[in-house]
């Protein structure tokens, strides 16, 4: 499962970087090209430390509730997990960000990075049993 989960997190990071300018266009003020260089930047140690850990931590709660769809259990779980990228990331490096409400910027990258891992995850999960 985690040799899965890293794979999910590399994959992911080919596409993180460029989706993420397309959802907050004018974050950095910079031109596309430069805000998926900066994302790209960014997403490499966010992806495989947090990423990879919310994921792993969010499968492992979804097996262990009684709800029916474990699909979408994880889903919540990982959308969460997102959501909570703002308290590292105020913590490290912009407190001035928890004044700025429930939807702010980090809040909005950790809901898209986590969909898009989800979604990734969830793709190369299929086709991984496809073949066995």
């Amino acid at each position: 499962m985690l040799f899965q989960k890293i794979q999910s997190a590399l994959f992911s990071l080919f596409i993180i970087p460029f989706v993420i300018p397309l959802v907050l266009p004018d974050a950095f003020e910079l031109s596309y090209w430069q805000s998926v260089l900066v994302y790209a930047l960014f997403a490499v140690p966010v992806v495989f430390l947090y990423g990879t850990t919310m994921s792993l931590l969010s499968e492992y709660l979804s097996k262990k509730t009684p709800f029916r769809s474990k699909r979408m259990t994880s889903l919540f779980y990982h959308l969460i997990g997102g959501w909570l990228f703002v308290v590292p990331y105020g913590l490290l490096f912009d407190p001035s960000i928890f004044e700025m409400g429930v939807l702010n910027f980090a809040s909005v990258i950790g809901l898209v990075s986590a969909t898009l891992f989800f979604a990734v995850d969830r793709l190369l999960q299929r086709i991984l049993s496809a073949t066995l």
